[in-house]
């Protein structure tokens, strides 16, 4: 019985509560009962687990004890499961028994207030439930007057993360004031953003960007910032928007107008507005074409920048200058609507006795002059015409220098056969355009590879190729040429494509002489082209040596850039002969520095021949000498090297670095004969 007694103290210590000692029978007996307690939920019939009556156990039977049913916080006792309301009673054990207390839990509000101090949200808790927050917290209405938001914090009193019910409970909400912040946007005129800011309320905004520019626009209107549209900034209220105020005015511009010579003129016109240019009329003179390439008289513009228009006069005519006492060799112009000029569109200020005349080259085929003079002008384009005056002065065509055909114009060439060759295919014509032609901007066809053109100097006759830089074709500027057949000549003006240029004579095989004598030194150079086919130049004087005064016919240029007689010749046997002027009886000494082995020089008159490979000299009276002298090929070279089967022997000549060698059967020999190794 100690030791049972015992156990019972000790269960009461543990369950918190205090239990009276028992008496117990001195012999209970051996039997054994259970006492099974537990605390019921009514309301779930959940077990309130911790929280079983008191003097649950292992009895004796017949034992007697009180058994309490506990204070569980959240709930309250309402009876014994055999509807015994006493929470404590008196048991007497005579078998096992299960017997639970019944409980009522209770229920606790959790009241959360609005702003104002309001029931916001009310809600029943169990003891121990989790207390759950409202998912939209209270607001607090705005102050936009002030400029103040309020922003929810938290509750007060503070609720920890998964706190539980203990009981009632009241709590506040906590705010946080914030000022209101503002965007403030200042804008150009066309919305583009030139500076942004944000600002608290109350705060006076500032303009921190570049000062607006608008540029002029396509009325000519120029801008001038004038601010923003407000006397000044104040403190804002909300959000902003300030848009950059402009001034406008009229773009000025200075017209500057130059009617030829004459003071310019000067306007100054508003951006956009018509503006009237009309060239004034002028004595010989007519507007061509404004400096930018309008030709419109009167002319209307749109101003829209500062500008100068220059208007462009030329000459109403065409002049040709023309000297007293000597022929001038001219052509007329090709018009794009008419080719043929007569003498109503001529004059002829300061020229007085004035005569025309022109060459006729099938008259000259007839073996006659070919010159012709002119009562009634009526004259054709492209074709060559000689003026004569007793008096200085200018032959004046009336027409637009501009209006004439002026790029590129074709002249037919005719044929005329003759007995002899040298009359033969002459062709009187000119420069049909009105500006300065060099050989480069002339193609003839029908006249051979390298035609010439044989032009008045003043006192002679000049013999130039086509292909030659030395020749300069002025404008309107007439001259011969002579032709292999029929064909025509086309002139281009310049920065036009120029034409394949012949053969330079460079090209050619030539001889070069020197001639002195009184003390004048002359030069002569023979040139042999493959392509000559004119037999007249053949055996005929062409070469004029120690002259002051006659002009040279044919000529070339040296380095000195003098002009050196020069004859063409065909290839082949012909002698050549050299004709030359003395004023005064003496020496001519004669030197053949090019090709001297192949030529030897014949004098006609003493018979003697000279071997040109060292200079020569002369004697002769003064005078005029045309068949004298004469170039002749050497001949019978093949004797000197070889004398036997000379008829069945094939030699070739060879020009090396401007030396002849003759070439037999493989072997190279000198002119003298000597054989080469």
């Amino acid at each position: 019985m100690k030791k049972l007694f015992t156990l019972i103290a000790a269960l009461g210590i543990i369950a918190g509560t205090s239990m009276q000692a028992q008496e117990f029978p001195s012999d209970p007996g051996e039997l054994k009962v259970d006492l099974i307690m537990f605390a019921i939920d009514e309301e779930y019939g959940d077990t309130i687990q911790g929280f079983a009556p008191e003097g649950a156990g292992t009895y004796d039977a017949g034992y007697s004890l009180t058994v309490t049913a506990r204070e569980i916080p959240g709930y309250t006792f309402l009876r014994w499961s055999d509807e015994v309301e006493d929470q404590s009673r008196q048991l007497t054990l005579n078998e096992s028994l299960e017997l639970n207390a019944i409980y009522s839990h209770d229920l606790y509000q959790i009241t959360f207030l609005d702003a104002n101090g309001e029931e916001y949200n009310t809600t029943d808790y169990r003891y121990g439930a989790v207390i759950v927050l409202p998912q939209v917290p209270p607001t607090k209405e705005s102050q936009p007057e002030q400029g103040l938001n309020f922003v929810f914090r938290d509750w007060d009193p503070t609720i920890p993360e998964g706190a539980t019910v203990v009981g009632n409970q009241t709590y506040a909400p906590l705010f946080d004031t914030i000022i209101s912040v503002y965007a403030v946007r200042f804008l150009d005129w066309n919305d583009t953003v030139l500076y942004e800011d944000s600002l608290q309320h109350g705060a006076v905004p500032e303009y921190k960007g570049e000062e607006p520019k608008r540029e002029m626009d396509e009325e000519g209107n120029i801008y001038t910032f004038a601010g923003w549209g407000v006397e000044q900034f104040v403190g804002i209220t909300g959000d902003r928007e300030f848009f950059a105020q402009y001034t406008s005015t009229k773009q000025m511009y200075t017209i500057t107008i130059i009617y030829g010579a004459v003071e310019p003129e000067t306007h100054s016109i508003a951006h956009g507005a018509d503006t009237i240019l009309n060239p004034p009329v002028r004595t010989e003179e007519h507007f061509i074409r404004w400096s930018d390439g309008n030709t419109d008289n009167p002319r209307t513009v749109v101003v829209t920048s500062d500008t100068t228009f220059i208007a462009e006069y030329g000459a109403s005519f065409v002049d040709v200058e023309v000297a007293a006492n000597q022929w001038t060799f001219l052509t007329l112009p090709i018009h794009p609507e008419y080719n043929r000029w007569t003498s109503e569109q001529f004059a002829y200020p300061g020229l007085t006795d004035v005569a025309w005349g022109t060459y006729n080259g099938a008259v000259r085929a007839q073996a006659k002059s070919g010159w012709e003079g002119i009562t009634d002008p009526d004259f054709a384009a492209a074709q060559g015409y000689i003026l004569w005056s007793s008096t200085a002065g200018t032959f004046r065509l009336n027409v637009y220098p501009e209006n004439l055909q002026n790029e590129t114009a074709s002249v037919q060439l005719n044929a005329y056969e003759a007995e002899h060759a040298e009359n033969a295919n002459w062709n009187f014509i000119g420069n049909p355009l009105n500006a300065e032609l060099s050989g480069s901007n002339v193609v003839v066809s029908g006249a051979g590879e390298q035609p010439t053109a044989t032009v008045w100097n003043g006192i002679g006759y000049d013999n130039i190729l086509f292909s030659s830089a030395d020749l300069k074709l002025q404008p309107l500027q007439a001259f011969f040429v002579q032709t292999a057949g029929e064909g025509s000549i086309s002139f281009q003006v310049a920065n036009q494509p120029a034409p394949a240029r012949a053969r330079a004579i460079e090209d050619n095989i030539r001889i070069d002489i020197n001639a002195t004598a009184g003390g004048y030194t002359d030069k002569s150079r023979v040139i042999f082209r493959s392509n000559s086919k004119l037999e007249y130049e053949a055996g005929r004087d062409a070469s004029k040596f120690i002259t002051s005064t006659a002009p040279i016919q044919m000529y070339f240029l040296d380095i000195n850039n003098v002009k050196c007689a020069q004859m063409v010749r065909p290839e082949g046997d012909d002698n050549i002969r050299l004709g030359y002027t003395l004023l005064n009886a003496g020496d001519i000494t004669i030197d053949m520095p090019i090709y001297a082995e192949d030529y030897v020089l014949y004098d006609r008159l003493t018979g003697n021949t000279y071997e040109l490979s060292e200079p020569c000299t002369i004697y002769s009276e003064k005078g005029k000498f045309e068949s004298r002298l004469e170039l002749r090929p050497v001949r019978k070279v093949v004797t000197a090297i070889d004398n036997t089967n000379a008829a069945a022997v094939s030699t070739t000549k060879l020009i090396i670095n401007g030396q002849l060698y003759l070439l037999r059967d493989g072997q190279m020999y000198t002119i003298q004969g000597l054989q080469l190794r």
